[in-house]
């Protein structure tokens, strides 16, 4: 569907207000009240349902809600309360379907710093995947009037594109829809039909094992002094590239592994303590310590090394 600017700079001020109830289409993460738990589930649709331990939760019964409303599930002997919000982007991009391995948030909102953007600026994007980067690059980039940015992003693989298209669309009702371009294709071979030959973007990322033979044909169209990213699961590939790029207007900034540790912290009992409390009949048993511990199954370790070159072409 072709969108006009006007019509585009219209749909990015209007998606900007807060969603105040569910609607059909949208997206909910359920949190278990009781253990806190979160299921993913969505679309949303009219007389749509969800298979839940204890019974089903009907979409009907989630849209037209406020974030934070409690909801149950259609069986009677269930008394499980599930509390209803909006899906944050880490949280969508890590639970839709997926045409292949997405970049994880970790390495998406650092891949965002790296290139420092900011809204109104143009990016490059060549291995759109399953979007989740492009959505993270979209929400940077998206501003209202003269400051609306853009993403061209680009994948030889159809069925990730059209994978892609469809996130995009359905996240937060399609906000940064007006901000992104798909494109089909080698991008060093389909960015010279499509841009006029003064385009100069303010940041490119590549997500391909063979940068090396694409970033000469790319770099005209970058700004001087802006930069490129390059993600790159081993260290061959990293060597490989700074080896490709000596004779190059690029300098290597940073060269880095992002790396979350995800700590448990919460309130507990000490059960001698707690039994303690319940056999002499206290109607309020305090908290009497905390778990303060890393969650060692859930450590979100290697995925890739993350490449900042500079362009650094000489000035005349």
């Amino acid at each position: 569907m072709f969108i006009t600017r006007r019509k585009a700079l219209t749909l990015v001020r209007q998606s900007n207000r807060f969603f105040n109830t569910f609607e059909q289409g949208d997206f909910c993460m359920l949190r278990q009240v009781k253990t806190n738990k979160k299921i993913f589930i969505g679309p949303l649709e009219v007389a749509g349902e969800r298979g839940m331990k204890g019974g089903n939760i009907t979409h009907d019964s989630i849209i037209g809600k406020e974030p934070r409303s409690i909801i149950r599930t259609t069986s009677e002997k269930d008394t499980t309360g599930y509390m209803v919000h909006f899906p944050t982007l880490e949280e969508f991009v890590v639970n839709v379907p997926r045409a292949c391995t997405p970049i994880y948030p970790k390495d998406a909102s650092t891949i965002v710093q790296m290139l420092d953007l900011e809204p109104g600026h143009k990016v490059l994007e060549a291995g759109t995947g399953n979007g989740s980067l492009t959505l993270y690059m979209a929400r940077a980039v998206a501003g209202g009037g003269d400051s609306m940015g853009r993403i061209d992003t680009f994948d030889i693989r159809e069925s990730h594109s059209n994978t892609a298209r469809k996130h995009v669309e359905r996240y937060a009702r399609g906000r940064y829809q007006p901000v992104v371009k798909f494109h089909i294709g080698a991008v060093a071979d389909k960015l010279p039909e499509i841009a006029e030959p003064a385009t100069k973007y303010d940041a490119m990322v590549l997500d391909m094992p063979e940068p090396c033979d694409q970033i000469p044909r790319l770099l005209p169209f970058l700004r001087n002094d802006r930069f490129l990213v390059c993600y790159l699961p081993n260290m061959t590939q990293v060597l490989a590239l700074a080896e490709s790029i000596i004779d190059l207007p690029l300098v290597m900034e940073n060269c880095i592994e992002v790396e979350w540790k995800e700590w448990e912290v919460r309130a507990t009992h000490i059960k001698q303590r707690l039994k303690k409390m319940v056999d002499e009949d206290e109607e309020a048993v305090p908290t009497d310590a905390w778990v303060c511990r890393p969650k060692n199954f859930d450590v979100k370790g290697h995925t890739a090394f993350l490449v900042k070159l500079r362009k650094s072409a000489p000035v005349l």
